[in-house]
C-alpha cells in the first residue's frame, strides 16, 4: 500500500463501521500520527487527526514490530473496557502505518456480571432448598412419630376400655348383690338391720361406680375421637410432606440444570472476543 493511500483509507473507515453490528472505535495512522479517526457509539478513545501516537500503544507496538497486536484494556483507562487491535500497513515490506480498532467490551463485562450473579443466586437457592429439605425430613420424622404415638395412645385407650368394662361389670354385680342383701335383711327383721345398712352402702357404692364408669367411658370415647383426628392429620401431613419432597427434588434438578447453563453462559461471555 502506498503512503498516499492512507488518507483514502481513512476516508473509508466510516463505511467499515456501518458494515458490521459491533461497536468499535477505528482509526488509521502513519508511523507517527493519526491520519483519520471515527468514534464508536459507546466507545470513544478521543483520537484526532494529527494526534501523535503514544509510546506503548498498540499502534506503536504494531508499527515497531511489524506484526498485528491485540491487547485488552481495562475500564479504568478510558472509562470503558475494550479490546485494542492494531494491524500494520506495509509498502514493499516497509511499515507505513496501521489500522487501529478498539472494540467495546462493555456488553461482554455486563453479560459476565449477569451470568455470575445468576450463578450466585442459583447457589443461594440451592443452599436454601437443601436447608428446606433437611427441615422437611425433620418434620416428616416428627409426623411419623406423632402417628406412632397416636397408635400407641389408641391401643392404651382400648386397653383402658377393657378395664372400664370390668369395673362396670363388678359395679353391676355389686349392685345386684346389694339388692339381694337388702331383701334378705328385710326377711331377717330386726336382726338384719345392721346388714341392711351394709347392703345400702354396697348398692350406693355400686351406683357411684356405675356413674363413674359411664363418665370414664365418655372421656375415653372423646379421647378416641380426638386421637383419630390426630392420626388422620398426621397421615395427611405425611402425604403433603411427601408431595413437597417430590416437588423439591424436581426443583433441585431444574436448579442443577440452571447451574450448568449459567456456567456455560459465563464461558460463552468470556469467549465473546
Amino acid at each position: 500500500m502506498k503512503k498516499e493511500y492512507l488518507e483514502v483509507l481513512g476516508n473509508l473507515i466510516g463505511i467499515f463501521q456501518n458494515l458490521v453490528t459491533a461497536d468499535f472505535n477505528i482509526a488509521v495512522s502513519d508511523t507517527e500520527k493519526i491520519v483519520a479517526a471515527s468514534p464508536g457509539k459507546t466507545i470513544n478513545l478521543n483520537l484526532h487527526n494529527g494526534e501523535i501516537l503514544k509510546e506503548g500503544s498498540v499502534a506503536m507496538e504494531a508499527i515497531i514490530s511489524g506484526n498485528p497486536v491485540i491487547r485488552q484494556v481495562p475500564r479504568e483507562v478510558y472509562g470503558v473496557p475494550y479490546m485494542g487491535r492494531a494491524i500494520p500497513l506495509l509498502d514493499d515490506n516497509e511499515v507505513i502505518g496501521c489500522i487501529i480498532v478498539a472494540e467495546s467490551l462493555d456488553a461482554k463485562e455486563k453479560l459476565i456480571d449477569m451470568a455470575q450473579n445468576l450463578s450466585t443466586t442459583i447457589e443461594q437457592i440451592t443452599a436454601a432448598m437443601e436447608e428446606n429439605a433437611a427441615g422437611l425430613e425433620k418434620v416428616a420424622s416428627l409426623s411419623h412419630q406423632m402417628e406412632q404415638v397416636s397408635e400407641v395412645n389408641l391401643q392404651s385407650v382400648n386397653e383402658t376400655d377393657k378395664i372400664v368394662d370390668s369395673v362396670y361389670n363388678i359395679a353391676r354385680q355389686s349392685k345386684l348383690l346389694g339388692f339381694n342383701a337388702s331383701i334378705e335383711a328385710a326377711h331377717a327383721g330386726n336382726a338384719g338391720r345392721g346388714f341392711t345398712v351394709v347392703a345400702s352402702e354396697i348398692s350406693q357404692l355400686a351406683e357411684n361406680s356405675t356413674n363413674s364408669t359411664k363418665k370414664i367411658t365418655d372421656i375415653l370415647e372423646k379421647l378416641k375421637t380426638e386421637n383419630g383426628k390426630v392420626n388422620k392429620t398426621s397421615q395427611e401431613l405425611s402425604l403433603i410432606l411427601t408431595q413437597i419432597a417430590a416437588a423439591t427434588e424436581e426443583v433441585s434438578a431444574a436448579t442443577q440444570s440452571l447451574t450448568h447453563m449459567s456456567s456455560e453462559l459465563v464461558d460463552m461471555a468470556e469467549n465473546l472476543i
